[in-house]
């Protein structure tokens, strides 16, 4: 082992022919300055200030665009499974129908009777449960009473990724479904966002990255637009102000060219307003 570690040690200090190899120095370049820090002050004190914009995750109502929230349905209606038997209810007395209402129902109960009001403004008729209007309808109903679970209740803050993955992947099936629906019948499509108020963004052509250099780069434009409307508002204003004295002066000016060419026999190629006259008269 010693004369191993020997070895090694000779390897190290020696080069390929068994002379000492020389010691690496590396060379120190010149360090420039660097403008990062004056070139953001600058632009500070220019009010150019960009703060990258808040994350917003993509199961969220801002993102997803639901403009309306779950609507809970009212605990004194009768449960959705009893509904073909209505008219033996009203015979019934009041405990049995205040047991049958969704006061005592389950959560499920209460979200079907949602579903089922939803449904009902936009299926093509009685029995339709299976277009795509309805379909879409009800993934949206799915999809509001996630979000308020995970936005405002206890166990919804505590929520897990398995939750929010199938949240995201009900946003993208139903984005799918309202992409192919605005392909086949635009029409349809409008009535249907405007009823279950739905925001649809299609898919951007481009993907762009928000960067800082990019973003700085334009507000300083922006910046620059805007200081250049405002100096030309500020020279308007000025050339504004002269207008009467120009307009004195040219009036003075024709008024010469007129009896100059008049004097001389020549037809007269100007044309002076009574007006000019009476104000360069008032001005001399």
């Amino acid at each position: 082992m010693a004369l191993r570690a020997m070895g090694v040690v000779l390897r190290q200090g020696m080069g390929m022919s068994g002379m000492s190899a020389p010691k690496f120095t590396p060379m120190l370049a010149s360090v420039q300055p660097r403008r990062c820090y004056a070139m953001r002050q600058e632009l500070t004190e220019q009010n150019i200030v960009w703060r990258r914009p808040e994350h917003v995750p993509s199961w969220k109502p801002e993102k997803s665009g639901d403009l309306e929230p779950y609507e809970e349905p009212k605990l004194e209606r009768t449960k959705i499974k009893f509904l073909p038997v209505k008219d033996a209810l009203e015979k019934a007395d009041d405990v049995t129908k205040l047991l049958l209402t969704l006061k005592y129902g389950t959560i499920f109960e209460r979200v079907r009777a949602t579903r089922y009001d939803v449904m009902r403004d936009v299926q093509r008729h009685q029995y339709d449960t299976g277009s795509m209007e309805t379909t879409i309808a009800m993934l949206t109903v799915r999809i509001r009473k996630s979000q308020q679970e995970l936005l405002t209740t206890t166990r919804g803050l505590k929520h897990t990724v398995r939750q929010r993955v199938t949240l995201q992947e009900t946003i993208a099936y139903r984005k799918k479904l309202l992409k192919h629906l605005r392909r086949m019948d635009y029409k349809k499509f409008e009535w249907v966002i405007a009823k279950l108020g739905i925001l649809y963004r299609p898919p951007p052509r481009y993907v762009r990255f928000v960067t800082r250099k990019i973003s700085l780069r334009k507000l300083v434009r922006h910046y620059g637009q805007d200081l250049r409307r405002e100096r030309l508002e500020v020279y308007r204003l000025a050339l504004e102000g002269r207008k009467a004295d120009f307009q004195a002066e040219k009036a003075e000016a024709l008024k010469w060219i007129a009896e100059t060419e008049t004097s001389l026999g020549m037809p007269v190629s100007v044309e002076v307003e009574e007006g000019e006259v009476k104000a360069v008269e008032s001005r001399s």
